[in-house]
C-alpha cells in the first residue's frame, strides 16, 4: 500500500484533537506525538488564542534601532507638503530645520515612505544609451541657458497652452515658464525681452530645431528670433532631431512641471500661469536640488554681466562687403540678385571674397553659406550653397558640392 503522506501542520490539528477531547492526558498526548509539554502548551495557547496551529513569525515586536514615531510623522508631514521631493531633498530640508535631530539615512526615509503609500513604482523602459557632442560647457551662470517648449494640452476651458520654459543650465536655474495660447515667433520675442532685461544676455542658448528656434529651409536655420539672438551676440545651439537626451536636465524638469502643474490642468491661462509662477518659485528657491550637491538653484545663480541694449546698433563686418537684405531675402551683389534668406529681411550681412570664385556670406557670428560667383542660375535663390551639417549646425569649411542643401 502506498505511503501516507502528512505534514507537520496536519499532525499539529491532530495534536490539538487529541489534547482537548481524547480524555487522555497531557503528558500522554505528548508522548504519542513526540514533543515536550511545555511544546503541548505552547500550541494548545496559540490555538485557543488564534484559532491555528501555524508557524508564527519570528520577528521581534520591537526593534533597538527602528526609528521613532516622531520622526516618521515629521517626514510624512514634510512629504505630503512636497509630494515630488525624494529622499535625498526632504533629509535634507528636515536636517536644515531640527539640527539637533539624528535624522536616518536616505535609504530609511525611502523605506517609510514606501511602507506609507507615498512612494508609486515607475513603469521600466527600455532606453537608448546617452549620446554627447561638443555643446559649450556649463560651468558658470549665463554660459547656456536653455530653452524649449512643454507639450501642449488642453486646459479645463477647451483651448491649448503651450508652456515656454528657459533655464539656465548650470545653476538650473528656472528663468521663465510662461503659458501661452499660440507658441509664434512674436510672443517668444516678448518673453525673451523681458527676461534679457531682468537678467542680461547669455553667451549661447541652447534649443531644438522646431518652430520658431530653427528653420530646416533657412539658411543655417535661422528663424526670426535666431537671427535676433545672433544680432545680440549670443551663440546658437542645436541639439539632434529626435535627441532630447542632448538636453537632458531641461527635459528632466519638464517631468517635475508636468506632474506639478499640469496634471490635472487649471481651467484657463491665468490660473495655469499662477501655477507656473507657484512651481517656479519652489523649485529655485525651496527645493534642494541633488545635481546641485543639495543647494538651491537661487543661491547658485547671478545676473549675466552683459547688458541687453534697447537700441540696435548696425553690425561691423570688418574687411568684408556689406549688404542690406531686401524685403525678397535677396541682395545685389557682382551685378546680379543673391537670394539669402526672408528671416533677414532689412539685416545687414558681410560678404567675405575667399579668391576669385567664393565667397563666404555672414551674418553676425553665423556664417550662412558660401556664393559662387560663376554659376549664372537665373533663380537667385540657387546662388548661394547653405552648409548646413547632419546635426543642423553651419560648417566654416570649403565644399565642392554645388547643389543647395
Amino acid at each position: 500500500m502506498p505511503w501516507r503522506e502528512t505534514c507537520p501542520l496536519e499532525q499539529r490539528e491532530r495534536f490539538i484533537q487529541d489534547w482537548r477531547w481524547s480524555g487522555l492526558s497531557k503528558s500522554a498526548v505528548c508522548r504519542i506525538y513526540g514533543v515536550s509539554r511545555e511544546t503541548g502548551y505552547k500550541w494548545a495557547r496559540r490555538f485557543s488564542r488564534t484559532q491555528s496551529v501555524a508557524e508564527e513569525s519570528r520577528r521581534p515586536q520591537k526593534s533597538p534601532n527602528e526609528t521613532p514615531k516622531l520622526i516618521v510623522l515629521k517626514i510624512l508631514a514634510l512629504r505630503r507638503r512636497h509630494p515630488r521631493w525624494g529622499p535625498v531633498p526632504l533629509r535634507h530640508m528636515l536636517s536644515e530645520r531640527y539640527p539637533d535631530i539624528d535624522w536616518p539615512s536616505t535609504s530609511t526615509i525611502g523605506d517609510i515612505l514606501k511602507r506609507n503609500g507615498l512612494v508609486h513604482p515607475r513603469k521600466f523602459r527600455r532606453r537608448a544609451p546617452p549620446r554627447t557632442k561638443p555643446f559649450s560647457k556649463c560651468r558658470e551662470p549665463n554660459d547656456v541657458w536653455c530653452v524649449d517648449f512643454k507639450g501642449h494640452f488642453p486646459m479645463g476651458n477647451g483651448r491649448i497652452c503651450y508652456p515656454l520654459t528657459v533655464m539656465d543650465g548650470a545653476s538650473r536655474f528656472l528663468l521663465a515658464c510662461v503659458a501661452m495660447h499660440e507658441p509664434t515667433s512674436d510672443n517668444v520675442k516678448r518673453a525673451f525681452v523681458e527676461l534679457f532685461r531682468r537678467y542680461g544676455l547669455p553667451k549661447a542658448i541652447r534649443s531644438d530645431n522646431g518652430e520658431p528656434f530653427a528653420s530646416v529651409s533657412a539658411a543655417a536655420g535661422l528663424t526670426t528670433l535666431s537671427a535676433w539672438w545672433a544680432r545680440l551676440g549670443i551663440s546658437l545651439e542645436r541639439i539632434d532631431p529626435g535627441k532630447p537626451q542632448q538636453n537632458g536636465r531641461h527635459e528632466r524638469m519638464h517631468l517635475t512641471l508636468k506632474i506639478a502643474t499640469c496634471t490635472p490642468p487649471r481651467r484657463s491661462l491665468g490660473w495655469q500661469q499662477r501655477a507656473f509662477d507657484a512651481f517656479r518659485r519652489e523649485y529655485n528657491n525651496l527645493r534642494p536640488h541633488q545635481a546641485l550637491e543639495l543647494r538651491t538653484p537661487g543661491s547658485l545663480y547671478k545676473r549675466s554681466p552683459r547688458t541687453y541694449a534697447e537700441s540696435r546698433e548696425p553690425i561691423h563686418y570688418p574687411l568684408a562687403e556689406v549688404h542690406r537684405v531686401r524685403g525678397d531675402g535677396t541682395i545685389k551683389f557682382a551685378q546680379r540678385l543673391q537670394f539669402i534668406s526672408t528671416s533677414l529681411r532689412g539685416e545687414l550681412v558681410g560678404v567675405f571674397p575667399i579668391d576669385d570664385r567664393f565667397c563666404e556670406v555672414h551674418y553676425a557670428n553665423v556664417l550662412l553659406g558660401f556664393m559662387d560667383l560663376r554659376n549664372q542660375n537665373v533663380n537667385p535663390r540657387y546662388n548661394l550653397i547653405r552648409l548646413r551639417g547632419p546635426d543642423g549646425h553651419t560648417r566654416s569649411t570649403r565644399v565642392s558640392a554645388m547643389s543647395p542643401v
